[in-house]
């Protein structure tokens, strides 16, 4: 039951705070704006306390004496369950609003998370279901409120007179209001006292009230550094905006898992461009910008590195600016700190490299395309990094070494981050040029000049990322699928020892020289499946140095008009789910039906037996408080029908509650058995795709057959070179109706057998 909300008038009103914590000193903070004359009652009080004047501190136990002379409302904010307990009881008993932290059970209100800007205000409360929910929403709801709100409300407030003055009927001052509020919205601040005279008297023609007062929703652009590299690396603002944002307009060399972060309905617009092959130009990005925030969206412009650092951040935002559209700059990881960093090479350190200069490569009005001051920075100490410069390689070490560099000068050239082909080679500055040529290091790449590129600081131990586990749960699929279990011999464990190299040698690029974790670094995998079972997939990959990227997601599509719970009112049954998603569906739909979940005699009267296809599926039926009856030592379709056979009396009803693209094979064969089969569809998959990744992969996966099915109807067929890998038996059987080439299956039927899989194939 949702709780009512109301605004009540706290000024100069008593205010009791029992506690002395962090807890209670944020709820102090909450209540300053609002007036209130407020007491903290604890043996123990915060120092921060203190730097508030005007709140009475009583370092002393509370007792029932502290709600003398009587307070408009406590809040108990103790560690201790027993003083909060009392603290309820007695205001309750006095009928005095008491508010108790992190306990709905004993308060009469809740603390809204609150949002106050001047006089505006907004609570957000979820009854206590979720906390985070709430302050989710506070997160939303600020980031919509315009900018000089608390001006605007304040000059409205100060113009009530005037009005009321000039517009003695009630009924005439509404569209008064109307207008001076539109028009404050729509400029972003106050009118001018001669432009308010001229609302007021109504002198503004009609046409130009529907052009001042056009209350068009405020779009904006956000232009967010994704950083270089991996997902995580982009900034809890940037993270926040994305997550909020209407539309993302993004380039190569992000982690496209940050696409997953925006919200489901945000368009999502590509327009990278690299080497050449232009997917939109610079003027064309500028205008799809503004085009979108002139809709009224709130835009995210993902760039990979940072916006400003040679990004062109700097011209999109004049461009904006230009426009009157309302922007703003989030700085990301830069591409030349970032990649430095992930090889090992820190661009300053104490007494080796006290600066560090960031040169583009890629000059346009030089005859060779560098900066026209080149030979003055090849005379300064410290680090140099070029930006752009691989093709130009042979040239920058020529005139670096004619201005004086030292032959010898330790040197790097990396391409990291979210490169193609990531790859890192060490040289002296002489041999920097050959050594990348043999190494086939392609652009993206960065160009790095100094003592530093001597260090490699990347053999230091690394605690695993969070929720990169190899050892994820087995992924069950549908039924039909060939889950015998296959044993396989440990892995082969990897070289971690660090390869020493002299200053003028070559690093090597062999697979023995990476960190474990880097084991397929720069092999770009596409995904497809569940949500569930493509992160399992994405983030082990990750861990292992590979970009993975999901090319076609299926998500549930719940069928709820197909329940009708007097299936279960009649005879005892069998109920048969064939995967945790069917189990998850069937039970949401209850849930939102009203039915008491803790109640399984409610649900399920006759006693019914229950049968899963597999542990994982029994795992998820077990989290309602059901214990699976029936699970077959084989997790295929025909298994599942044997022992149900074996188990159940002929003539039974079997009640199959499951996806509507499940194969007849179960049913047929159950009522071949001899029993009553209905066959309930709960829950239906549609599927999104992201077209632009899929030129560019060296593997693809599969884990289902209708998973296949849905992709070669949107695309016709795999690119070539290509290599194709199905998580099952079931999978590989549908794939070969559809390729010719060969392809990969899984032993193991899992996201990890997947995983193994492509480990296998790339290591020979």
């Amino acid at each position: 039951m949702p709780w009512f909300p109301i605004f009540i008038d706290l000024k100069d009103k008593p205010v009791l705070i029992v506690g002395g914590g962090a807890v209670a000193l944020r709820k102090l903070e909450k209540l300053l704006p609002y007036g209130a004359k407020i007491t903290v009652a604890a043996p123990k009080i915060l120092s921060g306390f203190e730097d508030f004047p005007g709140i009475k501190l009583k370092r002393k136990n509370f007792t029932a004496s502290d709600l003398r002379p009587r307070p408009s409302m406590v809040i108990a904010a103790t560690d201790s369950k027993k003083i909060n307990s009392r603290v309820s009881f007695l205001c309750r008993k006095h009928h005095i609003p008491v508010n108790v932290a992190d306990d709905p059970a004993l308060c009469s209100f809740l603390f809204p998370a609150l949002i106050q800007r001047g006089a505006f205000s907004v609570g957000i409360s979820t009854g206590g279901a979720s906390p985070v929910a709430a302050a989710y929403f506070k997160a939303l709801i600020s980031e919509m409120l315009p900018k000089g709100l608390e001006e605007l409300l304040t000059w409205l407030e100060a113009l009530r007179p005037q009005v009321k003055a000039a517009m003695p009927k009630q009924s005439d001052r509404g569209a008064v209001f109307q207008r001076l509020f539109d028009a404050g919205m729509a400029r972003g601040a106050p009118l001018s006292q001669a432009e308010t005279e001229k609302y007021i008297a109504g002198e503004h023609g009609r046409k130009t009230r529907e052009k001042d007062t056009a209350c068009k929703p405020a779009g904006s652009v956000a232009l967010v550094g994704a950083g270089c590299g991996r997902a995580d690396l982009i900034t809890v603002r940037g993270l926040r905006l994305l997550e909020r944002c209407q539309a993302v307009v993004y380039d190569d060399l992000i982690d496209t898992a940050l696409l997953d972060a925006a919200p489901e309905f945000a368009e999502r617009i590509y327009v990278g461009k690299r080497n050449g092959a232009h997917g939109a130009s610079q003027d064309e990005i500028n205008q799809k910008l503004m085009e979108l925030a002139r809709r009224g969206l709130k835009v995210v412009r993902l760039k990979g590195g940072d916006p400003y650092l040679f990004g062109r951040g700097g011209e999109e935002m004049m461009a904006l600016l230009a426009a009157g559209i309302s922007c703003q700059e989030v700085p990301g990881i830069p591409s030349p700190i970032g990649i430095a960093a992930q090889a090992g090479i820190p661009v300053t350190h104490r007494g080796i490299s006290r600066g560090v200069h960031i040169i583009t490569a890629h000059t346009a009005d030089t005859g060779d395309g560098l900066p026209e001051d080149f030979d003055t920075l090849a005379k300064l100490s410290g680090t140099l990094l070029f930006l752009m410069g691989l093709e130009r390689l042979s040239v920058i070490t020529a005139r670096l070494i004619e201005a004086g560099k030292d032959p010898d000068t330790p040197a790097a050239v990396v391409s990291g981050g979210n490169a193609p082909k990531p790859a890192q080679v060490r040289a002296p500055l002489q041999l920097l040029g050959q050594a990348a040529e043999e190494a086939g290091v392609s652009a993206p790449a960065i160009i790095i000049v100094g003592v530093v590129a001597s260090m490699d600081l990347s053999a230091a131990s690394h605690e695993p990322e969070e929720g990169m586990n190899l050892s994820a749960a087995s992924h069950e699929p549908e039924e039909g699928m060939n889950l015998s279990a296959v044993s396989h011999e440990p892995k082969e464990v990897m070289n971690l020892s660090a390869v020493s190299h002299e200053t003028k040698e070559v690093m090597s690029l062999s697979a023995a020289g990476y960190r474990a974790e880097e084991v397929l670094n720069g092999i770009r995998i596409g995904i497809t499946g569940t949500q569930e079972i493509a992160e399992k997939q994405r983030l082990a990959l990750s861990a292992l140095g590979a970009k993975a990227v999901w090319v076609m997601r299926s998500e549930i599509k719940e069928l709820s008009a197909a329940y009708d719970r007097r299936i279960f009112e009649t005879d005892p049954c069998w109920i048969v789910f064939t995967s945790a998603n069917g189990v998850k569906t069937f039970f949401g739909q209850m849930a939102a039906k009203g039915i008491d979940m803790r109640s399984m005699k409610d649900i399920f009267p006759k006693g019914e037996k229950f049968a899963v296809i597999g542990p994982a599926t029994g795992k998820a039926l077990l989290q309602y408080g059901i214990a699976a009856d029936l699970c077959p030592d084989v997790y295929t379709s025909e298994n599942l029908a044997a022992a149900i056979a074996a188990s159940a009396r002929v003539g039974e009803r079997v009640v199959l509650l499951r996806s509507a693209l499940g194969t007849r094979t179960l049913p047929e064969m159950l009522i071949k058995a001899g029993f009553a089969v209905e066959d309930i569809p709960v829950y239906d998959l549609e599927y999104k795709f992201c077209d632009e990744t899929l030129s560019k992969l060296d593997y693809l996966t599969f884990s289902s057959a209708e998973g296949v099915k849905a992709f070669f109807k949107r695309y016709g067929g795999v690119p070539e070179g290509v290599c194709c890998v199905c998580i099952g038996s079931v999978t590989a059987k549908t794939l070969a109706q559809y390729v010719s080439a060969p392809f990969l299956t899984s032993l193991e039927t899992s996201a990890e057998g997947i995983v193994e899989t492509i480990l296998h194939d790339w290591k020979k």
